[in-house]
């Protein structure tokens, strides 16, 4: 497929930021043009000369002028802007949700849109009933969490429209590696100099994603011919468990981690409270994250593996060495 014009919305996010690195390093065939959907004030750190054209387009989710001056001439979209953790819970389905469904009109309004990728969350399918199950993307999505939900809605919302454009959905784990957010260096620091809360002894299937394997993902869902109409889960190769994540981290700080052992009763009374939280408008991130942690939320790639030839080189231990060198390449990390 040939988009000569190609829309990212996020930017610059954690994804987009190395989606677009690497469209300029490696041009797709055809590709003449990227925009990119950016929200007023955000900083943005350009290359001089490009290998191709980018343009910038300021505004949000919710700006009718926007979009339609974003979508202008756009065959491919790649729509990455979302939120994940808000000051109110109707703010993941504003954004999310409606974000996605204004989007999605204004791009069919051009009548030139051939593919639209949706970067959803595996948090859109739910969990697993039990330890040793992987998500597959032929199964019931049952998400647990508004967030997950606003996510499954925005996936009907751009499924119904498969007759009139190629549609795409990607279900990314949770996303690690360069550039590192600061929540994450956050975590790292923790894991540096104190103990990290570890529920039921973190033995709760867990899929993470590095984010070179997603924007390999990414280029997959927005050129393969067998993408169009199809829901992928994007994880490393091999699921793991909390414990083997904390476990990389730590071995990629070269310290042994501590733990604050917590029994899984702690996680289910947080998730609890969570959801009455959540009915009067409120979000609390530490008590959210807590909530999930006995989850089984192991994913199975073989969809995207089979169908796309999707490899996702990158590995668990690897990926976090190279997070971790690249924030004490800046200075964030001791």
């Amino acid at each position: 497929m040939r988009l000569e014009r190609l829309l990212l919305t996020g930017f610059p996010g954690w994804l987009t930021t190395r989606v677009l690195d690497d469209l300029l390093a490696r041009p797709p065939e055809g590709l003449r043009e990227v925009v990119c959907l950016s929200e007023p004030g955000a900083e943005l750190a350009l290359p001089a000369r490009p290998a191709i054209p980018v343009r910038v387009i300021r505004g949000t989710l919710d700006d009718g002028r926007a979009l339609a001056a974003a979508v202008a001439g756009c065959a491919g979209v790649l729509h990455a802007a979302g939120v994940l953790h808000v000051r109110r819970t109707s703010d993941w389905y504003r954004v999310n949700t409606e974000g996605t469904r204004g989007l999605l009109a204004a791009a069919l309004r051009t009548g030139g849109l051939r593919r639209f990728v949706l970067v959803s969350s595996n948090a859109a399918a739910g969990r697993a009933p039990r330890a040793g199950i992987l998500l597959r993307e032929d199964m019931v999505a049952r998400p647990l969490s508004h967030y997950g939900r606003s996510k499954r809605l925005a996936e009907e919302i751009v499924l119904r429209e498969r007759a009139a454009a190629e549609i795409v959905v990607l279900r990314p784990c949770m996303f690690y590696g360069p550039p590192v957010p600061p929540r994450h260096v956050e975590v790292y620091r923790r894991i540096q100099s104190g103990r990290m809360p570890l529920v039921g002894g973190g033995n709760f299937d867990r899929s993470v994603t590095h984010i070179g394997n997603l924007v390999d993902a990414c280029r997959l869902a927005l050129w393969h011919p067998r993408a169009a109409g199809e829901i992928f889960h994007i994880a490393d190769r091999h699921p793991c468990t909390t414990l083997a994540v904390v476990q990389a981290m730590a071995a990629a700080l070269e310290v042994k981690p501590r733990f604050l052992h917590l029994p899984p009763a702690v996680a289910r009374c947080a998730h609890a409270l969570d959801r009455l939280l959540a009915a009067a408008e409120v979000y609390v991130q530490p008590l959210h994250l807590l909530g999930e942690a006995d989850w089984h939320v192991g994913v199975s790639v073989e969809k995207a593996v089979s169908l796309l030839g999707y490899d996702p080189k990158v590995d668990l231990r690897d990926g976090m060495r190279s997070a971790v060198e690249w924030c004490r390449a800046r200075g964030l990390l001791d």
